[in-house]
């Protein structure tokens, strides 16, 4: 449906010649990016106001988002699974904290400490899509580890300020770590298949 209406929305804009028309594929995923992205705000906007849980569903779609962006991770083969995987993720974090609110706070710190071993290993997942050369890859391993100390910082923040957002950070990492496994051990067993 997203790739359907920026080929729609792509067309329209070639009609009208503001975009050129070899240009129209560069445009159509342009379109299909935005558009994903906006669906993504608006799913997290809506489970936050409807579970009494925005500021944590804002952090998490900040943290969850910007990590993702350097770490890479399990990618789902279109948009509809990819939206329920998101939304599936968010509510699982947002349950999680609610389950685990009363627990000792270091172990929200234990849960970061994972996420950066996974992260300093597996660092950049590349996406399918989009292979990376030598360089891109370690300069998004450098970025994902120099965000996981900014994340820490932020947790130590929230904690300084008596704020339970802390769990959020470190629950939405921990989601990106086993995400990053996820699409490492997914990639490796299509290659396996190739190599039969």
């Amino acid at each position: 449906m997203i790739a359907k209406l920026s080929r729609i929305i792509a067309d329209f804009f070639v009609r009208q010649k503001v975009v050129p028309e070899e240009q129209r594929e560069v445009y159509e995923y342009g379109f299909e990016l935005s558009i994903s992205s906006v669906i993504g705000i608006l799913i997290v906007l809506a489970i936050g106001l409807v579970c009494g849980r925005f500021w944590e569903s804002v952090i998490f779609y900040i943290v969850f988002c910007f990590t993702r962006l350097f770490t890479g991770g399990y990618h789902a083969p279109n948009h509809l699974l990819c939206k329920a995987a998101f939304t599936g993720t968010l509510l699982a974090v947002l349950a999680v904290d609610w389950l685990l609110k009363e627990i000792e706070n270091y172990y929200w710190f234990i849960l970061h400490f994972y996420s950066l071993i996974i992260v300093c290993q597996f660092a950049p997942i590349e996406n399918p899509n989009k292979e990376l050369s030598e360089r891109q890859k370690v300069r998004c391993k450098v970025i994902s580890i120099v965000a996981m100390a900014v994340w820490l910082a932020v947790m130590f923040l929230f904690r300084y300020l008596n704020s339970e957002l802390d769990h959020i950070v470190a629950l939405t990492l921990f989601c990106v770590a086993n995400l990053m496994l996820l699409g490492n051990n997914y990639e490796r067993r299509k290659k396996n298949e190739k190599d039969r």
